[in-house]
């Protein structure tokens, strides 16, 4: 039988901590909105693409938080189930 192969989303849903998404929000984030600015590659298309990125930041964000929040549903759930 062979394993059946495990997605980011489905890892970051039911194997991974929710603080683990909440630590990849947080640095995507940052990383859009603070240090993509500052790199300045000598290609002018580049250049605008890096520095459209803050205002992209929380979109690309989001979905990690919404991850952590379907985190702790599911451990929620979970742990409901087992106490009935």
């Amino acid at each position: 039988m062979s394993r059946r192969e495990e997605s980011i989303p489905y890892m970051l849903v039911y194997s991974i901590p929710w603080w683990v998404s909440v630590t990849l929000a947080g640095a995507v984030y940052a990383l859009m909105r603070w240090v993509a600015p500052d790199v300045r590659p000598d290609e002018p298309m580049l250049r605008d693409i890096l520095k459209a990125m803050p205002g992209a930041a929380g979109i690309f964000a989001m979905p990690f938080l919404g991850f952590a929040g379907l985190n702790l549903l599911v451990r929620f759930l979970k742990r409901k189930s087992q106490r009935s």
